[in-house]
């Protein structure tokens, strides 16, 4: 893999040593649908492979309206109605004698009126004539919604298939009609007001239904005395005419239009550009020498991503975003690896319900026994005994609360028999009554002690009686293995 990378790698910087030479001569090697060209030099500036460079369409060619650049075509038309699209090199050719050559493709998909493209040989600069116009109007978004760029754009005289009525030089017009499609040639000096349907097709026309969606040839032949447009199996035209030198070649293409039209559902025909080369059969070198720019080194994915973030408005909502994609992250990250953790706590506390179960299972079976052995139930016989206990702590609580209330009436006799004494009475009869009153509360308390300490007795000795039978039991049904 490393001698296969290296390999790669040197392959690939040969090529781009080699770019300018390959720029000379890519429509030769990258044209084998055009045909051998003839005899002459191929002129780089005014052709365009059929994987268009955007540098040299950049630097070479003006492109409007629809035109666009693809990996592998030249889309002159995307099938959009009512819209225009040009393609016209920026600099004139220095030469009258060559050949134009170019493929194209066209699928109708639905009919539309006057729809259709032309090839100029313009002896005006085009891309200037279109400049203003194009930024005005067809550029225009606000005409373009309200729908008055076109009659704004015919205004300035560019009615025949997006270019120039009255123009100077020639075209080569392919065109879709309600009934056929045709191929026609013109020469205009530019005293003819031509229109589609007013001159244009011209009676020097061939019947050519080009919007099948196969690639066709145009070899356009050009020479100082006339024009030859051969198109192959469908036939040929010929123009009679005085070229003139420094013409500027292109093409434009109109949409077409429909009174009820439906931009959702209806689309024109897709046009594509699949080729163009210019070979100068003349003398001169046939155009002016320009420069290509070079390919700049495409940016990585962190380098646009960085300009993006330095230059976006929204560079505060981002940061905000990253910091809540962060917390995020460490919240599914937190839940990822807490996941293991509550499974294992979930595996113990059903195992630790489960042995639960168990014993509460265990020993109601163990209470089951135990009544079936001894013939009775204890259980019901412990909750009287529990019941027992409770009311004997019952009672002596009650007896507990009337020998407070006996000892406050004491404390208030006394407080009282200490009033008496301190007064002018009779002390020993006072006397007399307060030892009456000692007696009886002495032998009230005997009493309650009494009774209270033999209910105490018999109760623990109950108690003793019944753990003791208790034990008992157990220790018979331990000798007989029941437990």
């Amino acid at each position: 893999p490393l001698r296969e990378s290296k390999l790669l790698f040197g392959v690939l910087t040969a090529m781009e040593l080699c770019r300018p030479a390959l720029l000379s001569v890519f429509p030769l090697l990258l044209w084998p649908a055009l045909g051998a060209p003839a005899e002459g030099t191929v002129l780089p500036g005014h052709s365009i492979s059929n994987h268009p460079d955007i540098n040299h369409l950049a630097k070479m060619w003006a492109l409007t309206g629809t035109v666009t650049p693809s990996h592998n075509s030249l889309i002159l038309n995307p099938g959009v109605a009512y819209r225009v699209g040009t393609l016209f090199s920026r600099f004139p050719l220095q030469t009258n004698n060559f050949e134009a050559t170019f493929t194209f493709s066209a699928k109708s998909q639905s009919q539309f009126e006057n729809e259709g493209f032309a090839f100029w040989y313009s002896e005006e600069n085009a891309s200037e004539i279109l400049r203003d116009p194009t930024d005005k109007h067809v550029h225009n978004q606000n005409e373009l919604i309200d729908g008055t760029w076109h009659s704004n754009y015919a205004k300035a005289g560019l009615d025949l298939l997006g270019f120039k009525n009255e123009y100077t030089g020639f075209g080569v017009f392919f065109l879709s009609g309600k009934d056929e499609k045709t191929v026609s040639a013109k020469v205009n000096d530019g005293s003819l007001n031509t229109q589609v349907g007013n001159g244009i097709p011209d009676q020097n026309q061939l019947k050519f239904n080009y919007q099948d969606g196969e690639d066709h040839v145009v070899k356009i032949r050009v020479q100082p005395e006339g024009v030859e447009v051969n198109l192959g199996s469908a036939g040929s035209l010929q123009l009679t005419t005085k070229t003139k030198t420094g013409g500027y070649v292109g093409f434009s293409c109109w949409g077409g239009s429909k009174p009820t039209y439906n931009p959702a559902k209806e689309r024109s025909s897709v046009l594509e550009l699949k080729g163009f080369s210019v070979v100068n059969l003349g003398e001169g070198i046939g155009e002016e020498s320009v420069q290509v720019p070079e390919t700049a080194a495409a940016k990585t994915d962190e380098q646009k991503a960085e300009m993006l973030n330095s230059a976006s408005s929204f560079k505060e909502h981002r940061e905000q975003s990253g910091a809540i994609k962060e917390l995020t992250s460490m919240i599914f990250k937190l839940m990822v690896e807490e996941k293991p953790v509550r499974e294992k706590m979930n595996k113990l506390m059903a195992g630790l319900n489960a042995r639960l179960t168990a014993a509460e299972h265990s020993f109601e079976m163990l209470k089951s026994e135990m009544n079936k052995q001894t013939g009775h139930k204890l259980t019901e016989e412990f909750e009287a005994l529990k019941k027992d206990l409770v009311d004997i702590h019952s009672v002596a609580a009650q007896h507990n609360t009337d020998r407070g209330k006996e000892l406050e009436r004491l404390h208030v006799d006394i407080q009282h028999v200490h009033k008496v004494a301190t007064g002018k009475s009779d002390v020993p009869a006072f006397i007399e009554k307060l030892d009456e009153a000692n007696s009886k509360v002495i032998n009230q308390l005997n009493a309650e002690s009494k009774w209270t300490f033999s209910m105490s007795i018999v109760a623990i000795a109950f108690i003793i009686v019944a753990g003791l039978s208790l034990y008992n039991k157990f220790r018979c049904w331990e000798k007989k293995h029941v437990l």
